[in-house]
């Protein structure tokens, strides 16, 4: 078992990695599809390791919020916009996947100093969780378009939840419930607003967007 959830992790980093290096959108798509389907294996391993029922309706809720309905807002939104679908950047795609796995790097050494489990078996987990959420800041920053930005905010959700099923795989399950509904109901409304952005001034370019400073 610890081994599968070692695998897992390990597909996490790779899948927030894929975030880092795409350059279209369908890509910081893609790679959010595959972090979210790791999340709800890693999800129901944790229910057989810990036999928590609640966490198997919680991989299933994953798998519909996040595997299904966000990508198919994220898609919709995605086709009203220009043909060209170049994502730009502050930093380099090569520096960009430099700096990201530097982050991860400081991710594993840090993070058995922060944990809080028990289970020693947890650490990879939560350094998974903390790089996780560096990638995403990452993306928050140096993506220039406000759907990767969107990814880049995502992903800080998917490395909380990584970090609250090895930390805490006993959270109330309507805490978990009422995140999972939060997140699809900002998507969806970001996803508006973006569109609207867009028809209305022709970009999304979150440089472009200051001028709608007061």
């Amino acid at each position: 078992m610890n081994q599968l959830l070692e695998l897992v992790a390990a597909l996490l980093v790779l899948a927030s990695l894929r975030t880092v290096a795409a350059r279209r959108l369908d890509d910081y798509v893609g790679g959010f599809v595959l972090q979210s389907l790791a999340l709800a294996v890693l999800a129901t391993l944790t229910a057989l390791a810990t036999g928590a029922p609640d966490l198997y309706l919680l991989a299933a809720l994953t798998l519909l919020v996040k595997v299904y309905l966000i990508p198919r807002i994220l898609r919709r939104v995605a086709d009203e916009l220009p043909v060209e679908r170049g994502v730009r950047s502050v930093m380099g795609h090569s520096t960009s996947i430099v700096v990201a796995l530097a982050l991860v790097l400081v991710a594993f050494l840090t993070a058995p100093r922060i944990g809080t489990a028990s289970d020693a078996m947890s650490e990879p987990r939560i350094a998974v969780s903390v790089g996780m959420v560096l990638i995403g800041l990452l993306l928050l920053s140096t993506r220039r378009h406000a759907v990767a930005q969107l990814v880049g905010l995502l992903t800080v959700e998917n490395g909380m939840f990584a970090g609250a099923l090895a930390a805490a795989p006993g959270m109330p399950f309507i805490v978990e419930f009422g995140v999972l509904l939060d997140v699809l109901i900002a998507v969806a409304v970001i996803g508006l607003l973006v569109t609207l952005i867009q028809r209305e001034l022709a970009s999304i370019d979150t440089t472009e967007l200051r001028r709608l400073r007061g």
